[in-house]
């Protein structure tokens, strides 16, 4: 959702970058930790809702910055210094073009190449900057565990319980690069070339599986086997996408305005069946 940007938020934008023009700015609210003021194609501003992103401000231009030094696409570095106005930050980032690419489709190809390349990222030089797993919604307590049960139907009671078998598994796994949230808006493509990657703020070292089990929510469950390295990545992928669809049970479950339940598990219920087959299929 983008809206006009208000005075102060070109101001904010003119004493962060004043060689470049911010009149007639929009600012995009789709994040939910950051707003940003797009106004050129030379730079935009980040600016962080809450005290606690701002206080994240300086690892996320550290970790963008380590980043770009061994990847291709373009990343939203930073191009000033950090300002910080009653207490909320903002930065002024490279501005990286292109757009989403259209959800439910998509050639395999260069996703697979992006999850070749995010497991070839040295994580070493990165280890200071990077998120912890889990740290978006954190882990999966007993507790919460068995909020989501008690709100399930009965049909995916079971298929729900052995998928939350399966984290002490997963968490075997070897680790890489896993970015967090390699969602559409994300993902900038010109002409069908992937050419810029935004928000590396969750990324953090985990099971690649995730990175597949991301691009699949957008491009389509279809193409996971194509997009994965192999048969073993491609069966964690849709174990991932299970426990995703618990996630979004959870959020809800933590909602005030009495949402309609059966309306998500129409929707979750099937992607947690065959996240419970994957499991069921695992060599024991």
């Amino acid at each position: 959702m983008s809206r006009p940007a208000t005075k102060a938020e070109m101001n904010l934008g003119t004493m962060l970058r004043p060689d470049l023009p911010w009149e007639g700015g929009v600012v995009n609210e789709g994040g939910q930790f950051h707003t940003v003021l797009l106004a050129n194609e030379q730079a935009v501003i980040r600016m962080a809702r809450t005290p606690q992103a701002s206080a994240q401000m300086p690892r996320s231009v550290r970790l963008h910055r380590l980043l770009a030094e061994q990847l291709d696409y373009l990343l939203p570095t930073d191009c000033s210094d950090i300002l910080t106005i009653d207490g909320l930050s903002s930065v002024a980032t490279v501005f990286v073009p292109g757009s989403a690419h259209e959800p439910h489709s998509g050639d395999p190809a260069p996703l697979r190449r992006l999850v070749r390349e995010l497991a070839e990222v040295h994580l070493q030089p990165l280890e200071d900057e990077l998120a912890e797993p889990f740290a978006f919604r954190g882990p999966w307590t007993p507790a919460r565990q068995q909020k989501c049960f008690d709100a399930l139907p009965e049909e995916l009671r079971s298929a729900s319980a052995l998928l939350w078998d399966q984290l002490d598994y997963l968490a075997q796994s070897p680790t890489s690069l896993v970015h967090g949230d390699l969602a559409g808006h994300n993902m900038h493509w010109v002409d069908g070339k992937l050419v810029g990657i935004l928000d590396w703020d969750l990324a953090c070292a985990w099971d690649p599986a995730l990175n597949t089990a991301y691009l699949s929510l957008w491009h389509g469950q279809d193409l996971i086997e194509q997009i994965a390295p192999d048969a073993e990545q491609a069966r964690r992928a849709r174990i991932w996408l299970g426990l995703m669809s618990l996630e979004r049970l959870s959020d809800t479950l933590t909602r005030s305005d009495s949402p309609r339940l059966d309306k998500l598990m129409r929707k979750i219920g099937p992607r947690i069946l065959s996240a419970a087959e994957a499991a069921g299929s695992r060599p024991r």
